[in-house]
């Protein structure tokens, strides 16, 4: 099993997808974070399941189901480590 690490950028999406939730529903927002959360450590455990993205091949993007658009968690693997980098909403514009 790597060692799950999250970036602060991913934090700081983590707390932002956190706080816009929690305006509208805060039991979706708690349920949110679980998910994430939960698909998160499932890459620590299967790390080269998600898909390379076509513009960084060192990235690889998980989706999240939740509500209609969910969420898509970007990550590195580093030897044993399983890096989040990014965590965006479905419908979020990315640059990558």
């Amino acid at each position: 099993m790597s060692e799950l690490k999250w970036s602060s950028e991913a934090l700081g999406d983590l707390d932002r997808h956190y706080k816009s939730l929690f305006v509208k529903n805060p039991n979706a927002a708690i349920q949110a974070l679980k998910l994430i959360s939960k698909n998160a450590n499932s890459l620590a455990l299967s790390p080269y399941k998600g898909v390379k993205l076509k513009t960084l091949p060192r990235v690889r993007k998980w989706p999240v189901n939740f509500g209609k658009y969910g969420f898509v968690i970007h990550y590195e693997v580093r030897e044993d480590i399983v890096l989040i980098t990014r965590v965006y909403h479905g419908r979020e514009n990315r640059f990558v």
